[in-house]
């Protein structure tokens, strides 16, 4: 509904943030940069996000993901809902 691409992180899988970027680790022990999976949480954003407005609520976006803040067990988190379509 909010025109956004989404991507799901496989089950199982294990991945990593840090400012803005999703990581994963490949078998060889190597990061590589993952696009954010739809509904991944995280505690923080980078300092240079930007809230956009879409169907009339307010978002916060990190490059070209989109985020909500979500309570989960009562504590806010910021969770991916997807990529902007361009």
């Amino acid at each position: 509904r909010l025109g956004l691409i989404q991507s799901y992180a496989a089950a199982g899988s294990e991945y990593f943030y840090q400012d803005g970027v999703f990581y994963s680790k490949a078998a060889n022990g190597e990061y590589y940069v993952i696009i954010p999976p739809a509904g991944a949480l995280v505690e923080t954003l980078p300092e240079d996000y930007e809230i956009v407005s879409l169907d009339g609520d307010d978002y916060y976006k990190v490059d070209d993901t989109v985020y909500k803040v979500t309570l989960n067990e009562g504590r806010p988190y910021f969770e991916v809902l997807g990529q902007l379509y361009k």
